[in-house]
């Protein structure tokens, strides 16, 4: 992997900075003018930090600046000895300013500075989607009663959350707003109270996630004919859109077994915090101080926000098959709940595996709706792979034409769609070939970010190239 000193300082969750003296033989020691700076940028979770800039500023009002890398990392050279404004700022997150001393006698000094998240503060009201929100938390209490009713659960349904149910049906030829209501009557028959329960609140939080798509792509598609106050309405709708997904975003990955029978917790992606970054970031865009850059942000936030949206209910959809698997031969009930949990949570994402891996999407229904002794769980991991796989592979070949057309916003956008297609089985990846070959894809989809960025066709070739042959490999490896 590149970059050792991002490997060392990596787990502190910290800005790690380490100043080196430098002089030459024949000047004394109290009179050295030079030294490095080497930065590892990092947030409260220990990810690092990429475009973070640092400024360092010393008393004779000199300003140097850097930006860091895919791992965080920058250096400055040739800083005098003394003292200097260290400045740390992402958008995103808190800006950190200290002063920083080299000494004379010193030949190295280490500062460590935490880089906390800031808070998105909408501009415009969202009273409508805030009340849909509300009924939806009041459903989400009424569900969870020991005996569930349904006419409590109508009568917070109607209202504005089955007029923004209805708009996203209409506005994807979908039939939500029907589901909904047959499970509401399910619930009043005494029908499988809880499965209908379970339809009811994973079937809004798909309605919420079209909401959020909805609105950010708006404020894509009209960025360069609406103003800024125009735009932020739409960014705020999303934002309102999403608080009811925190949750599902929230949550350690589900990863397959070491023996490939079941699921298990993996690590933390912090998608949260994330989309969170991602919100902010696509609205500073919105002010256009540098139209052209900040259409290019926009469109890359908008995928950020919306892929991360994907990977939290794909991991939805491991967390309810690790649940069966742990419950079907001791409790068939709670087995069954899941169950059906899992086939709602999978008809959000089924877009993104059925195009590419249509015989899986069916093999993939067909253990979430049939006999609880057919979930295999390296069956659905590896056909979700397979899926996504394809997602990837259709990134790099458009990106490689934007390279070729000098399009660098479409090639930057396309770049990150593939990264963030991949981070969905990245971890499945490491299993099956190893962390060798996880490192090498990781560093090869930063490579490839960059050179889209600098449209350096060579070196997208060759990032495209590496990526390509280990997802060949990695599919060769699934069922």
């Amino acid at each position: 992997m590149k970059h050792s000193l991002n490997k060392l300082f990596m787990s502190l969750g910290v800005v790690s900075c380490l100043f080196v003296g430098a002089y030459t033989l024949g000047t004394d020691i109290s009179t050295v003018q030079a030294a490095s700076i080497m930065c590892v940028v990092t947030d409260e979770n220990g990810d690092a930090i990429e475009h973070a800039v640092i400024k360092i500023k010393n008393k004779g009002k000199k300003k140097t600046t850097c930006s860091t890398d895919s791992d965080g990392l920058c250096e400055v050279a040739k800083l005098r000895k003394g003292k200097h404004k260290l400045t740390v700022e992402s958008v995103g997150y808190e800006t950190v300013s200290e002063i920083v001393t080299i000494s004379k006698n010193s030949e190295e000094v280490e500062k460590d500075v935490t880089l906390n998240f800031s808070a998105y503060t909408k501009t415009n009201d969202t009273d409508t989607i805030d009340a849909a929100v509300s009924a939806f938390s009041e459903i989400g209490t009424l569900r969870k009663a020991e005996t569930i009713d349904g006419d409590a659960i109508e009568a917070a349904y109607e209202g504005e959350l089955q007029d923004l149910v209805q708009e996203m049906d209409t506005e994807n030829s979908l039939t939500l707003d029907s589901d909904i209501t047959d499970a509401i009557e399910d619930i009043k028959n005494s029908n499988e109270p809880k499965l209908a329960a379970q339809v009811i609140d994973k079937t809004i939080q798909r309605v919420f996630y079209l909401a959020v798509l909805e609105n950010i792509t708006h404020a894509r598609d009209d960025f360069e004919e609406d103003d800024t106050s125009e735009l932020s309405q739409y960014w705020d709708q999303a934002y309102a859109a999403y608080q009811p997904l925190v949750g599902t975003a929230d949550r350690e990955n589900k990863v397959l077994t070491s023996d490939r029978t079941n699921i298990d917790t993996g690590s933390n992606p912090n998608l949260e915090d994330q989309i969170t970054v991602a919100f902010i970031r696509g609205q500073k865009a919105l002010g256009k101080k540098d139209s052209e850059e900040d259409e290019i942000t926009l469109g890359l936030q908008r995928q950020v926000i919306r892929l991360s949206l994907v990977r939290a209910f794909y991991i939805a959809v491991l967390r309810e098959v690790e649940a069966i698997l742990d419950n079907r031969d001791s409790d068939t009930e709670k087995a069954s709940e899941v169950q059906k949990e899992g086939e709602v949570y999978y008809r959000i994402i089924e877009e993104f595996v059925s195009r590419d891996n249509p015989t899986g999407n069916e093999t993939i229904k067909s253990q979430l709706t049939g006999d609880l002794s057919s979930v295999t769980a390296d069956t659905i991991v590896s056909e979700l792979s397979k899926g996504f796989i394809g997602r990837v592979e259709g990134e790099l070949e458009e990106n490689e034409e934007a390279v070729s057309e000098n399009n660098r916003g479409d090639a930057m956008i396309l770049a990150e769609e593939a990264s963030l297609y991949s981070g969905v089985f990245l971890e499945d990846l490491e299993l099956r070939l190893g962390a060798e070959n996880l490192g090498d894809i990781e560093d090869a989809l930063n490579d490839l970010r960059d050179a889209s960025d600098k449209l350096k066709t060579s070196d997208a070739d060759a990032a495209r190239q590496t990526i390509t042959t280990i997802i060949n490999n990695y599919e060769s490896e699934l069922l």
